[in-house]
């Protein structure tokens, strides 16, 4: 068996990571960490360019991942379907960042992942102070001023937040790609974060305590290869992803027919083996306070005191018609985490018109789709490659053109 059969049936006895996974296919990669204000140390993995090697220079394209997930799922499906790697052959420098708590970013400068205080964070803090350090950190290691950010679901939303309230991190971000957003209002929601959305904070922790929340680990890749190894087809193997994202996806890279029928493997199980990868308990709660609400706010502390040192007695909504960055978006009528009502009745109506460039809504993709539905190369990602390639060589010229006129 080739490795890759085996990582499909046995993905969590390979031992595969990002960097074993770019490393496979023949792509070069690096890996770099930063310490954000309030000291949590996140990793980044690099491709610092694709199949062959371009020439100089690049657009830097940033990657970040959703909820419960690292930066793996850029990477996960063939190359000619998975994003980072799609970016990396059309000439970009990708970078893929993790959030605080993920697999890969567990460290933190004075405590650790086993004290309750290092989990007391959500994705207000991700917005806040993971993105800034992240971008920072890349634009000072390539020497470039902006850079084009994709983000999908929580890393839309946080993405959305801190443009939302920070101008000068407009001035960093050339293009904002949105792969979907993350729910508010959830119309049409149908997980179980609207059976969690009415707990207060004490409820929620009594049920779920106040740390860590689905960790990948051991355990948890052992359950997965129980139900989704060999067994391909188990219906409560797939339906753990549908039952969050969306209906049985029509797309997904689940059979591989070339193999002799007892081989028949699924890439789930590989989805799954690395994901999910663990965050705070907070942060889950944050969510279930957005459903409650139905807006698009701040970490509510439900302690008015706690809350006054941040922004007074209640979280106030982010506001983001302030945004003032190019954005293109997708979205699908089959997203049961980010619906369509969700995106039209909110995005559509509340980001600047001067600066949404498009939104484009796909017929037939649920969450996971945007990242491993056969079609999203074709239908999101080369279409983005395009578009980055011609807005960077447009922009490279005018920078010429104006060497020139000073010479």
């Amino acid at each position: 068996l080739n490795y890759e059969v085996l990582e499909s049936i046995f993905p969590f006895l390979t031992g595969s990571t990002v960097f074993k996974i770019v490393d496979r296919w023949g792509y070069p990669w690096e890996t770099h960490s930063v310490v954000t204000n309030d000291g949590y140390v996140l990793v980044m993995h690099r491709i610092p360019y694709g199949k062959p090697r371009p020439k100089e220079p690049r657009p830097v394209v940033f990657l970040q991942h959703g909820l419960l997930c690292t930066s793996s799922v850029w990477v996960m499906n063939l190359p000619h379907q998975s994003p980072a790697f799609i970016f990396a052959d059309y000439g970009f420098d990708v970078w893929m960042g993790n959030s605080r708590g993920n697999s890969y970013s567990r460290g933190h400068v004075e405590t650790d992942t086993t004290q309750n205080n290092y989990w007391h964070f959500s994705w207000s803090e991700m917005a806040d102070y993971d993105l800034p350090a992240m971008i920072d950190r890349v634009l000072n290691l390539t020497g470039q001023e902006s850079l084009y950010y994709l983000g999908h679901s929580q890393g839309t939303l946080t993405m959305l937040s801190k443009l939302s309230k920070d101008r000068y991190l407009n001035k960093k971000v050339w293009f904002f790609l949105l792969i979907i957003f993350l729910f508010l209002k959830l119309l049409a929601i149908k997980n179980s974060l609207k059976i969690f959305s009415k707990l207060n904070f004490q409820l929620f922790s009594m049920m779920f305590g106040d740390t860590e929340f689905l960790p990948n680990n051991i355990v948890t890749r052992v359950i997965t290869q129980f139900l989704c190894g060999i067994a391909s087809k188990d219906p409560l193997c797939e339906n753990f992803i549908f039952l969050i994202s969306g209906p049985d996806s029509n797309q997904m890279n689940k059979v591989n027919t070339k193999l002799p029928v007892f081989f028949i493997y699924t890439r789930i199980g590989v989805y799954l083996a690395h994901n999910p990868a663990g965050t705070s308990t907070r942060n889950m709660m944050h969510y279930a306070q957005m459903v409650h609400s139905g807006q698009h706010i701040p970490y509510d502390d439900y302690i008015p005191e706690a809350n006054l040192k941040r922004y007074g007695p209640y979280p106030p909504p982010y506001n983001i018609s302030n945004i003032m960055v190019p954005i293109y978006l997708y979205y699908s009528d089959a997203d049961w985490v980010a619906t369509s009502k969700d995106v039209e009745s909110y995005l559509l109506t509340q980001l600047p018109k001067k600066y949404l460039k498009l939104a484009e809504k796909l017929d037939d993709f649920n969450h996971n789709d945007f990242l491993w539905g056969l079609r999203a190369p074709e239908e999101i990602y080369v279409p983005i490659a395009k578009n980055i390639r011609r807005d960077f060589e447009k922009y490279a010229y005018l920078l010429r053109s104006d060497a020139k006129g000073i010479l």
